[in-house]
């Protein structure tokens, strides 16, 4: 909103500090109010509640309960306009405690209670009335027919009286047990009722343990007219995470990102249809700027060292890779097919965070159940080929490298591959800055084979005069494309790297050409091969480490 200085309208616009709770709730008239929206951080939320009321000249306390007792209220944010001209005079705000918060609606659910127990007991006195009227009924029709058996020589019963006695007898108990039966399912939908209501009331005794907060605000109207108020405030217990979904076009060369928002809060207020926004802030995030201190140089002094036995952890096992199926390319479109439209969310861009205005209006449970939220979709350029490791797995993934040319950054999460149509499994999306570079794995390609064998490895003693430990290696790799189609290949392994001055390592004659080593990696080297349809190739790396005579090494195979 923004804030008006005209004599139609006023803002109010207030940053309210925490208030110790008063003694005593403070009196005010209480206005309805419901939260419009809601940006959710990482690990907290800011709420906005809209709330609209008639003010009258003079000084009034209007009262917005309800709301959670996690709220900051160091960040509670008051702001309106309106017809009316009213002058702040403060902002305060209240715990209320579960005892007083609930005592009304147990009132209410008591008194409903007992309007259902009066209920079902009126249904008993009909219940009771119409079996007595079964049991006269029927007591009347034995009397009469014994009556009339004894006397049947002094006074014969007629065909029509013996109808109509019958008639009446049936009319009557029909009417009865009509009775009791409508009386019967009153007092099973009045006990349902009253079920119902003894849950309502336990539920309430349950609440009476919570505590909630409530905002006063104090004005003064000089002029009598409507207020709309905002009421802004951040909570705990609310985050969101990003889930992608990626979908790899190899005949394309293309790759289309979807980023959802993971949204969920347990905060005690319901979001309802509120305008849903997720932001990369922190404002949880203490604000300490790291300072340098002088660092000072003294005579080192002895200490004990407590040497311990090392242990060997279990290396951890390699993830299975998953299944990859690729499908034929869906058929093209009639021409008078239109695909749907997805919207996309508004992006804000600031100084320090991003922000993802969802294009539709949420609901957020407040149990804690996650809630997905889909913000933003784009198709970017990839680099498809097979990238293979067999010195760790002997699978060729499938990946695709891409540069983010949008302007959203891409965030850290887990995104569900897949490739075509079909789901290839999950893989890390790390963060990726705009015009960053992004690299996704759809799946293993069981259809390029890799073998590697290691198929020297001698130690031998060299040196006249200063005698070394020499080991050589000889590793071969068999890279097989089984595929109709020529693939790019990936091909990664290592040589070790010496940290020590008399360690000596040397890539040897007979290592297949063309290897770039990764500067961020030192000793990786990969082999870019293409290769054609069903075609086979053998690539060898060799090397040597030496080291003085009986130097343990530490990383050597």
């Amino acid at each position: 909103m923004r804030p008006l200085a005209l004599a139609s309208a006023v803002a109010l616009s207030l940053a309210v500090l925490a208030f110790p709770p008063p003694a005593r709730a403070a009196p005010g008239r209480e206005v309805a109010s419901h939260v419009d929206a809601v940006t959710v951080h990482r690990t907290s939320a800011r709420v906005t509640r809209l709330a609209e009321a008639e003010v009258s000249e003079g000084e009034a306390r209007l009262v917005l309960a309800g709301l959670p007792d996690g709220l900051d209220d160091d960040s509670l944010r008051v702001e309106g306009k309106g017809s009316a001209r009213v002058r702040l005079l403060g902002v305060e705000v209240e715990r209320v405690t579960g005892e007083r918060a609930a005592a009304a609606e147990a009132r209410a659910a008591e008194e409903r209670l007992e309007a259902l127990a009066e209920e079902d007991r009126a249904l008993e006195d009909r219940l009771r009335v119409a079996q007595a009227r079964q049991k006269f009924v029927e007591g009347l029709r034995s009397t009469y027919s014994e009556e009339r058996a004894r006397n049947l020589a002094v006074r014969p019963v007629s065909a029509r009286e013996w109808a109509e006695l019958t008639s009446f007898v049936e009319k009557e108990l029909a009417a009865a047990s009509a009775e009791a039966r409508r009386a019967e399912a009153g007092r099973r939908e009045a006990r349902r009722r009253m079920d119902a209501a003894r849950a309502a009331l336990e539920a309430l005794a349950a609440k009476r343990a919570a505590t909630t907060k409530r905002v006063v605000i104090a004005l003064d109207a000089s002029r009598a007219g409507t207020l709309q108020l905002a009421v802004a405030y951040t909570v705990a217990n609310a985050g969101w995470g990003p889930v992608w979904d990626a979908r790899l076009d190899p005949a394309a060369s293309k790759v289309e990102l979807e980023l959802h928002g993971s949204v969920w809060q347990r905060t005690g207020e319901d979001w309802s249809g509120v305008r849903l926004a997720v932001s990369t802030a922190a404002p949880e995030r203490r604000l300490l700027v790291p300072e340098l201190s002088t660092a000072w140089l003294d005579r080192a002094h002895p200490v004990a060292v407590l040497s311990a036995k090392r242990t060997k952890g279990a290396q951890p096992e390699a993830a299975a890779p998953a299944a990859l199926a690729l499908r034929a390319p869906r058929e093209r479109a009639d021409a008078d097919e239109v695909a749907a439209e997805v919207p996309q969310a508004e992006l804000a861009d600031g100084p320090l965070a991003v922000t993802l205005t969802a294009p539709a209006r949420a609901t957020v449970d407040g149990s804690g159940q996650a809630r997905r939220v889909l913000l933003s979709r784009v198709a970017l350029d990839a680099e498809v080929t097979r990238t293979a490791a067999p010195r760790v797995d002997r699978a060729a993934f499938l990946t695709a490298k891409m540069v983010n040319g949008s302007a959203l950054p891409i965030l850290p999460g887990t995104a569900s591959v897949w490739v075509g149509d079909a789901f290839a499994g999950r893989a890390p999306v790390a963060a990726t800055p705009p015009g960053g570079e992004l690299r996704l794995a759809f799946g293993a390609d069981d259809r390029v084979e890799v073998e590697r064998r290691v198929l020297e490895r001698t130690h031998d003693t060299s040196g006249l005069l200063g005698k070394r430990d020499v080991w050589r290696y000889r590793v071969r790799t068999t890279v097989k494309n089984r595929r109709g189609e020529p693939v790019k290949l990936a091909l990664q392994d290592l040589v070790p790297v010496a940290r020590d001055g008399e360690i000596e390592v040397k890539v040897l004659g007979g290592t297949t050409a063309g290897a770039r080593e990764d500067v961020e990696r030192p000793g990786v080297r990969t082999w870019e091969l293409a290769l054609a349809a069903r075609e086979e190739r053998v690539v060898e790396l060799r090397w040597e480490v030496s080291a003085p005579q009986g130097l343990a090494l530490a990383g050597l195979d």
